[in-house]
């Protein structure tokens, strides 16, 4: 499977993490195997990016949710403290938390 180098960016994060040790070695002998083929090498921290940057291209729920957020005309942001609220209903429960009134059927009574 060919590897693509993610886009290059001018802005990134630092994280850091722990491996399983059997990932570790794996990623190793994948960065070994990248180098053999290609005769270039590629850091693991390149390649863990790159892996996930790929698996994230190629998951279409993402993708679309994505897509949809870039659509979507972006609000002017406003804290959270300043929001004024439906009655009943607190920062920490949203309105699918709020009990919803069923409709009476005939017969019912009110």
């Amino acid at each position: 499977m060919p590897i693509r180098l993610p886009r290059v960016s001018l802005k990134t994060v630092s994280v850091a993490c722990k491996l399983d040790a059997d990932l570790h070695a794996d990623l190793e002998a994948y960065a070994a195997a990248y180098q053999a083929e290609h005769g270039d090498t590629m850091p693991i921290p390149t390649l863990i990016a790159t892996i996930l940057w790929d698996y994230l291209q190629h998951d279409p729920d993402f993708m679309r949710q994505r897509r949809q957020a870039a659509a979507a005309p972006r609000a002017r942001s406003t804290p959270a403290s300043t929001v004024p609220r439906p009655p009943g209903q607190d920062r920490h429960n949203g309105p699918m938390s709020q009990p919803t009134p069923h409709a009476q059927g005939e017969g019912d009574a009110p």
